[in-house]
């Protein structure tokens, strides 16, 4: 027993090092570094998201697709007229957000928690949510932007509530304007922060100061144009806003009646929150039984009040809106929203209410986890080709890209049929010179023209959709203006799957050499 006590020390012991905030940091940026290896060495492909950032990072525009506000394709537009496109920078921009999300969650928690192992316990804790360690690796680019923001809002609150500087208050500024131009949802749930920080003294004077409202209007003023071009086609947002929350969250066992509607939300954070919730409990419920004894601190009684507070009226704002809509689910990756969560959490654990080993212990089992969902990450590699209808991330793109070339595509328009899962066409022209792309899973954004047209190229997976074809002749392609037309060269793109070798699905092409309509 000894023996295993003294084996296990050694993980603790290094786990415990992490509350140094330069080790911490540099943990942080040696994991994503990882990661972003894994991916250029391993995996070939996009995910989805990824895809989108490439399609996006063709231009700049107030808007991109009513889904989201635009600053993800900002960042993408930036990075392409720095890079090119390239998968390299796209998954740069991911891990990047990752890892700037850890170190404001670390700086939050150091202003919330005065224990500094369980401070960096609390930054690490979103690990443990399985849409954030796990899941966000690949997909859920569009939410990164959102978790920033508000992980540094809360972080810049609790300072500004200690040490009220003016530049506290203008750090806050461009946080502000960050979230807004992130996800729609950063603006009601700054909103409910506010209105928790009002029933708390310590938070309120935050929100009394006039320094405050300056840096939300600056915010808004920044936010004000992109939101402006969705407020301007209102009839549309409001559509793709139906389609995604209404029509794109059919339960299996419907709910009766507004009540049970409401009590989803409950039912989405607590799974959302796993498999925090029960390592938390299995490690620090002896701690929380305290409470019914031992009073909290000054110190830490303000911060559970306020978060506390602002996660009730979350989750209160989440049910209210789904009975009221009809909503029969509410998917779980909507509730991102409540990533402060383990800042709440540590804060109701007592200090000295916990041991070094139980807080090393918890921290190597988040670390534990972080590795596997490496691992997981690498596996897919091997696992994706043996089910390849979601297997973007290791289809040879750039075998495809080669023999488009050799059929006399080199520049111009690729048209890519990507719905839902194929993505071809921004993974293609990172391959290839001088392309823009048009998909028909972001209708709403059209690409800049070239400076010196070129032909026109039609893709599709003709391994899941072979009547994609057909399909094509009969009807007008809104790219082209017509049918394809009947002189289109028609072929098909073969490769094997990387690694395995096993064969890759095959991608069908309508070659229009000269380029025709809007396509070329």
């Amino acid at each position: 027993m000894s023996r295993l006590l003294s084996f296990l020390d050694r993980p603790i012991a290094a786990a415990l090092a992490l509350s140094r905030v330069r080790v911490f940091l540099a943990a942080v940026a040696l994991y994503y570094g990882a990661g972003w290896l894994i991916r250029m060495v391993l995996l070939s492909g996009s995910s989805g998201d990824e895809a989108q950032l490439m399609l996006y990072g063709q231009s700049f525009a107030l808007g991109y697709d009513f889904g989201n506000p635009p600053v993800a394709g900002w960042l993408a537009a930036v990075a392409e007229w720095a890079v090119g496109p390239t998968l390299g920078a796209t998954v740069a921009i991911r891990y990047g957000l990752l890892a700037l999300f850890f170190a404001a969650m670390l700086g939050a928690a150091r202003e919330a928690i005065a224990d500094r192992r369980l401070a960096v316990a609390a930054a690490l804790s979103p690990v443990a949510f399985w849409f954030l360690g796990w899941a966000s690796l690949t997909v859920y680019m569009d939410s990164l932007a959102l978790i920033v923001a508000l992980a540094t809002t809360v972080w810049l609150m609790l300072r500004l509530s200690r040490l009220p500087t003016t530049a506290g208050f203008l750090c806050l500024l461009p946080v502000i304007g960050l979230g807004l131009l992130s996800k729609f949802s950063y603006g009601p749930v700054l909103v409910l922060l506010i209105l928790s920080a009002l029933a708390v003294p310590r938070m309120r004077a935050v929100v009394a100061d006039r320094r405050f409202w300056i840096a939300v209007a600056g915010g808004v003023i920044l936010a004000a144009p992109a939101h402006g071009y969705v407020l301007a086609q209102m009839e549309t947002w409001l559509a793709v806003a139906e389609a995604r929350i209404l029509d794109g969250a059919i339960a299996e066992h419907p709910p009766e009646g507004p009540l049970e509607r409401g009590l989803l939300a409950l039912k989405a954070a607590f799974d959302f929150s796993l498999p925090l919730l029960p390592l938390f409990v299995l490690f620090f419920g002896r701690a929380l039984w305290t409470l019914r004894t031992q009073a909290l601190p000054d110190t830490q009684r303000p911060i559970v009040l306020w978060l506390g507070l602002w996660v009730v009226l979350v989750l209160f704002s989440l049910g209210l809106a789904m009975a009221v809509a009809g909503v029969d689910k509410l998917r779980e990756h909507y509730l991102f929203v409540l990533i402060p969560l383990p800042i709440l959490l540590f804060a109701l654990v007592p200090p000295g209410g916990v041991g070094g080993r139980v807080v090393g212990g918890y921290t190597a089992a988040l670390c534990l986890l972080a590795v596997a969902a490496l691992g997981g990450l690498a596996a897919q590699a091997m696992v994706a080709p043996f089910d390849c209808s979601k297997c973007r991330l290791v289809m040879p793109w750039s075998d495809y890209a080669g023999q488009l070339r050799a059929a006399g595509f080199e520049r111009g328009t690729i048209v890519s049929f990507d719905s839902p899962s194929t993505d071809a066409g921004p993974n293609l022209r990172r391959h290839l010179e001088t392309v823009r792309v048009w998909t028909n899973k972001r209708p709403f954004y059209s690409p800049p023209p070239l400076a010196e047209p070129g032909g026109c190229v039609v893709v599709w997976n003709e391994t899941r959709y072979p009547a994609t074809l057909a399909s094509l002749r009969a009807a007008p392609v809104s790219q082209i203006g017509e049918p394809l037309p009947a002189h289109a060269v028609v072929g098909t793109l073969t490769a094997d799957l990387p690694l395995t070798g096993r064969p890759a699905p095959v991608l069908g092409y309508a070659l229009i050499a000269e380029g025709i309509g809007g396509c070329r």
